[in-house]
């Protein structure tokens, strides 16, 4: 399209008849659209002429009329169409995100179900950040009451006893959350996430758990899998300054720009158990130490009976000891897991909020890639160390036993 004209497409009589609307390329908003802002008479507020046919939605004119990329245009053109559009307060809401990822991707959004559980630091970033995204609903499962920990490192909770008494995390949360964005629908489900059937998360496109056993994890997924429908599976773990993101899409699908087009890709994702179940000795030599460090500590709480996180420095012989019999098991060298760092993991149990910020920002960008199938996914685990300040992405599946 030409900068200094916008084309609109009328429906009429069963042919396109365009309609040339002069004037200039509004530029970007410096913030969220001023509501009204999007009028269905003579001009906007930047200039730009929006007479219009009748037909086309007052949220998609705008954007039809603002846009210099034909493909988006069309993009906008076929939401309305099939009549599953924007509305017109979405799409002033969400103005600037829609420009990076498309009207497509904010329509997914829009009528995506996230379930979390386990309501820590790390999962109240993520919350945020996908509410602020602008999805169709969240459900919060964490009964647990506040903390001295809940209060260090989860912004969602006012340090007031009089706000937080006789409340549970998923409801505190809840409230808070719903004063970022009051177009996303935030609730509560009460009760043990791994107590639920499968006609239970068969609701969702999204499970994030976190704060969970090594049996649950499992179990959870398992659940997600044997659903007729593909439901993303996420868990998330933050220990001292240390965090993890496992991730299971699945069969998964999606699009990502290659030089001038757009390529379709695919890719295959073990579950939880099927991914920690290949042997050690089959992980190539440079694998994240925290892979396994972590999986020593989960070992360990699930040898104990405690739940997630009920560890301390007097655990730390118990620890080692576990370490040198999983090592020689996988006839491995006890330098593969460092007495230090698995010190930090027992001892270190509270979150350490910049790393919070960190892997909740992180979970909440590959959310939204497996909700709008578009960008390259995270497969299938990812590990963030603020010692030495790098995050990285490790593949683990069966396939390398066969190679």
């Amino acid at each position: 399209m030409s900068l200094e004209s916008r084309i609109l497409y009328s429906k009429a009589a069963g042919d396109n008849v365009k309609q040339v609307l002069p004037g200039k390329s509004p530029e970007p908003s410096g913030g969220r659209p001023r509501a009204g802002s999007l009028r269905g008479d003579a001009e906007s507020d930047n200039g730009l002429v929006t007479s219009k046919p009748s037909w086309v939605p007052q949220s998609c004119r705008y954007l039809l009329a603002s846009d210099d990329n034909d493909e988006r245009v069309s993009e906008l053109l076929k939401l309305v169409m099939d009549g599953e559009e924007l509305t017109e307060q979405e799409t002033a809401l969400y103005d600037r995100q829609i420009r990076v990822w498309g009207a497509d991707a904010q329509r997914r959004l829009s009528k995506a179900h996230i379930l979390v559980s386990g309501l820590k630091g790390t999962v109240a970033e993520f919350c945020k950040n996908i509410v602020l995204a602008g999805v169709g609903s969240l459900t919060l499962i964490d009964d647990r009451p506040v903390t001295e920990e809940s209060l260090s490192a989860n912004f969602l909770i006012a340090p007031d006893e009089n706000v937080f008494s006789g409340k549970s995390l998923a409801e505190l949360c809840c409230d808070s959350l719903k004063d970022f964005n009051p177009m996303v629908r935030v609730s509560v489900e009460k009760g043990d996430l791994s107590s639920f059937g499968g006609d239970f998360y068969n609701k969702f496109d999204v499970v994030v758990v976190s704060c969970c056993s090594l049996t649950a994890k499992k179990s959870i997924n398992e659940k997600c899998r044997k659903l007729s429908k593909r439901v993303a599976f996420y868990t998330v773990d933050c220990r001292d300054s240390c965090g993890e993101i496992f991730v299971d899409l699945q069969n998964f699908t999606y699009s990502k720009k290659k030089l001038d087009e757009t390529v379709e890709c695919q890719l295959q994702y073990p579950s939880f158990e099927d991914a920690i179940a290949v042997p050690w000795k089959s992980l190539p030599k440079r694998m994240s130490k925290l892979y396994f460090a972590m999986r020593v500590v989960e070992m360990f709480e699930e040898a104990e009976g405690r739940n997630p996180g009920q560890t301390s420095i007097d655990d730390l012989p118990k620890v080692l000891k576990l370490r040198k019999e999983i090592l020689e098991k996988h006839s491995l060298n006890e330098s593969l897991i460092p007495a230090s760092l698995l010190e930090r993991l027992v001892a270190g149990t509270r979150e350490f909020p910049p790393v919070c910020a960190i892997i909740g920002g992180i979970l909440g960008q590959e959310v939204i890639k497996a909700i709008s199938g578009k960008g390259d996914p995270f497969k299938n685990f990812f590990f963030f160390d603020a010692v030495d300040g790098k995050g990285v992405m490790e593949d683990i599946s069966s396939d390398l036993i066969r190679n």
